[in-house]
């Protein structure tokens, strides 16, 4: 079997916003993400312990009062009483856990054993920095995938193909094959094959058990890259989705982006998107937009001015007119300039 180097295979994927980039950019900005800088305030909608205890006891001190809301830090903004705060033991216990290093695995098991105890912020916290560090670490767990016959086993486990069937994984009879995809999906990790080469991916779908608990933001962030673990874009070095779903998936991390200013994913989905668009205006090895002499097939300037219409009046639209104006000066040959404007995508 045709054997890859595995970073070599993930920076092929749609789904890793380094298609054109020099370095990879797999994480978010920082290696670890401040705790405080999460914390939005919110509207109490509920009586709060403190006013209970006024209400009750007219003659209480204002001192032991300011104890009372202390020691409720965790509800006092809390509109879901009873649920523990983003500065309550359990997140604290899992942002500990996040600096410390531990295994995104057992994130994952805290996460489960807690998260209906918890806010809908402590919620998005946690499961937010689990899908990050899990993005992070699959290179790491990527190398089980490499070791003692395992791409073999897999492929005799599908039967000879490279089509991958996860029951067909699941049900496999090797014992060590078997291992490794149970931990595969313990991990929220699918399979992928690109290449002839099986990689481990994460499987934004089996995120969904967590949607009740968590906000829009981070649900949105989960349907912009649910699209690429269902389907990833970019395989082979080339567009493996028709161009519509492509322009389709790029408009949307555009809402998103539009959306969340203020997100700690928002550099991640502006990262895929860069990646994305460079692909499309500046094409790639098995979908190319630019002939040998650097010169844009005919083809493809009608079809980016068709889409240009089509999406007028959104971000998309406008980076598409400000492209075919930049061809048009530079006479429809990519220049040094083209170039510039294909870089500055990912800003």
């Amino acid at each position: 079997m045709k054997m890859s180097k595995k970073r070599g295979i993930y920076y092929l994927l749609g789904v890793l916003p380094l298609i054109l980039a020099a370095v990879p950019v797999i994480v978010l900005s920082g290696c670890c993400l401040n705790l405080s800088s999460l914390v939005s305030p919110t509207t109490q909608t509920g009586q709060t312990s403190s006013e209970v205890t006024q209400a009750t006891d007219p003659t209480a001190e204002e001192g032991d009062t300011q104890a009372s809301q202390d020691e409720t830090a965790a509800q006092e903004t809390d509109d879901q009483p009873g649920l523990e705060g983003i500065d309550g033991s359990i997140t604290t216990e899992f942002s500990n856990m996040v600096d410390n290093g531990e295994d995104p695995i057992n994130l994952l098991e805290h996460i489960d054993a807690n998260i209906d105890k918890v806010n809908t912020e402590a919620a998005t916290y946690m499961i937010g920095e689990a899908i990050r560090l899990s993005e992070e670490k699959k290179f790491e767990f990527s190398d089980k995938y490499y070791a003692d016959g395992i791409q073999d086993k897999i492929f005799d486990a599908l039967g000879g193909s490279y089509e991958v069937d996860m029951a067909a994984l699941i049900n496999a009879q090797d014992a060590a094959l078997k291992a490794l995809i149970d931990e595969t999906v313990a991990r929220k990790y699918k399979v992928l094959s690109t290449e002839g080469v099986f990689i481990p991916l994460v499987d934004y779908a089996a995120y969904d058990v967590y949607y009740d608990y968590i906000d829009d933001e981070l649900k949105d962030f989960i349907s912009v890259y649910l699209d690429e673990s269902n389907q990833p874009s970019i395989l082979d070095a080339g567009v493996v989705i028709s161009i519509n779903e492509f322009l389709k998936r790029i408009d949307k991390a555009f809402g998103y982006l539009d959306n969340y200013p203020d997100s700690p994913r928002f550099d991640k989905v502006k990262q895929l998107n860069g990646g994305r668009l460079n692909v499309y205006l500046g094409g790639i090895d098995n979908t190319p937009v630019f002939d040998g002499s650097n010169k844009i097939y005919p083809e493809k300037l009608t079809e980016m001015q068709a889409f240009a219409q089509q999406y007028n009046g959104t971000k998309l639209g406008q980076i598409l007119d400000d492209y075919l104006s930049l061809l048009a000066q530079e006479n429809y040959i990519k220049t040094p300039n083209v170039d510039d404007f294909l870089a500055a995508l990912y800003s």
